[in-house]
């Protein structure tokens, strides 16, 4: 079974954890079919996955019931922050994947022995996403000629939607197709080199467009084919880029692959 980490604290310090089936399952949708009137059955609509409950039973024991009572107090603190935490998983295979969690639902404890508890540790997903931990491999690609193309794979098991999309200058009027999906992502304006221009989606969830000396540029910034900026299908993906200088400027696409 895969070994946990929540905090950097590995949670079978604590005791052993002796159920743990949710990361196996996928996350609930979020959304319906819609209903056409006059029309038999519904019309399909792409849903969104939902936050995800990942649920630990474990048992925690001590010594004596003082010794318990301390594990517990330790345990208690880690779990009682407010602030999401790095949840992490390691695969039988050492492969590492993490996820920022946090715990709101008490923790259903029962003491069958004066030293001994049990109790359920329910950890909130707000991304549903388990990640690997390292960026998938740098494909820089130097944009010499327009149309260039550019292959990205994503070695996850779901779509990124918010990939890191650095673009170094001298660049002008960039177009990022991906013809697998259909997204497209342009960035209509002069980038001069050695400039860069960063575009990622933030932790609130906002599009943001900052160059290097820090100016806020996603007013230069459009996109079509999906709500997000781009999308990457799991798998291969394959890209075409237009560009007004096509000389020695480079587009950079980075992400942490998710998983479900």
């Amino acid at each position: 079974m895969s070994a946990w980490k929540f905090g950097n604290y590995d949670l079978n310090s604590f005791g052993p954890v002796t159920l743990i089936d949710d990361y196996l399952d996928l996350p609930d949708r979020r959304g319906k079919n819609q209903v056409i009137p006059f029309k038999h059955g519904t019309t399909f609509i792409e849903k969104y996955y939902d936050e995800r409950i990942l649920t630990f039973g474990m048992v925690v024991s001590g010594e004596t019931a003082d010794g318990l009572e301390s594990v517990l107090e330790t345990l208690r603190g880690l779990l009682a922050v407010r602030t999401q935490q790095t949840l992490t998983q390691t695969l039988l295979d050492g492969t590492m994947r993490t996820a920022s969690a946090c715990v709101d639902r008490p923790l259903q404890v029962t003491r069958p022995a004066p030293h001994i508890a049990k109790l359920t540790v329910e950890f909130t997903l707000a991304s549903p996403y388990m990640r690997l931990s390292t960026l998938i491999a740098d494909n820089t690609t130097t944009i010499d000629a327009s149309p260039k193309a550019m292959t990205v794979t994503n070695p996850g098991t779901v779509e990124e939607r918010d990939p890191i999309i650095t673009l170094t200058g001298p660049l002008q009027n960039t177009v990022i197709t991906n013809s697998t999906n259909g997204c497209i992502l342009t960035y209509t304006g002069t980038i001069a080199a050695p400039r860069v221009v960063t575009i990622q989606t933030a932790a609130t969830g906002e599009f943001t467009a900052t160059t290097d000396l820090a100016a806020n540029v996603i007013g230069n910034v459009s996109h079509s084919g999906a709500a997000a900026l781009m999308v990457l299908n799991s798998g291969e993906n394959t890209l075409s880029i237009t560009d007004a200088t096509a000389t020695t400027g480079s587009v950079k696409i980075s992400f942490y692959p998710p998983y479900l």
